[in-house]
C-alpha cells in the first residue's frame, strides 16, 4: 500500500505540474497566482503539511497528498525552466522550414520540455517516497511502511526498524531505475 500511494502522488504531481507549468509559461496571470503557492509549498515544513492535511482528509490519503505536494513545485518550476531554456535558433528554424505548430510541438518542443521533467521526477522520486513514509507514520496509515516503522519505535524493535529503513532504500532505488529507464532509455549508463 505505501508503494501505490507514493505512486499516486507522484504520479499525480507529475501531471498537474506539467500543466500548470505549460499553462504558467504564456499565461502571466496564472504564474501569478501560482507562484507565491508554489513558494509556500516548497518553505512550509513536511511534518506541518502532515499534520495539517490530517485534519482535512482520511489517513490512508495523506501519504499520496504529502508527496503529490512535495513533488508538485519541482516538476512546475522545471517545466517553466524547460520552456525558458528552449533554443531560439532552432525555433528559428522550424519557422524557416514552414514546420506545422503540431509537428513543431511534438518534434521539438516536447521532447525538449520532457527532458527538464524526466529531471524533476528523478529528484522527486525519493523526495515523494520520503514524505509519503514519514506520512504514513505521523498519520498512522494501516498496512504501510511508515505503519511498521511507527510499530519498531514503540515496541523498541531495532532490527525492525533497520529492515525497514533499508526495505524503503532499496524501493527507493529500485523506483529510481525504473524511472531512468522510462525517461532517459540506455542512453545513459550512470541511471
Amino acid at each position: 500500500f505505501s508503494l501505490l500511494r507514493v505512486i499516486l502522488g507522484f504520479a499525480i504531481s507529475l501531471f498537474l505540474g506539467f500543466c500548470l507549468g505549460v499553462l504558467s509559461y504564456p499565461l502571466s496571470p496564472v504564474r501569478a497566482l501560482v507562484s507565491p503557492m508554489m513558494a509556500i509549498v516548497r518553505a512550509t515544513p513536511v511534518a506541518s503539511f502532515i499534520l495539517v492535511v490530517l485534519f482535512w482528509m482520511k489517513t490512508q490519503w495523506v501519504p499520496a497528498f504529502t508527496s503529490f505536494l512535495m513533488v508538485l513545485p519541482i516538476v512546475w518550476q522545471n517545466v517553466l525552466l524547460g520552456l525558458e531554456q528552449r533554443d531560439a535558433q532552432i525555433l528559428e528554424m522550424a519557422r524557416a522550414f514552414s514546420l506545422s505548430p503540431w509537428t513543431r510541438f511534438w518534434k521539438i518542443e516536447l521532447p525538449h520540455v520532457l527532458s527538464y521533467v524526466a529531471s524533476a521526477g528523478k529528484t522527486g522520486l525519493g523526495l515523494a517516497w520520503k514524505a509519503g513514509v514519514a506520512a504514513e507514520v505521523l498519520a498512522l496509515s494501516q498496512k504501510s511502511i511508515g505503519y511498521m516503522i511507527y510499530n519498531a519505535k514503540m515496541y523498541l524493535e531495532e532490527a525492525d526498524l533497520y529492515a525497514w529503513t533499508v526495505a524503503i532504500i532499496l524501493i527507493s532505488v529500485i523506483l529510481e531505475k525504473i524511472f531512468s529507464l522510462l525517461f532517459f532509455g540506455r542512453r545513459r549508463k550512470d541511471a
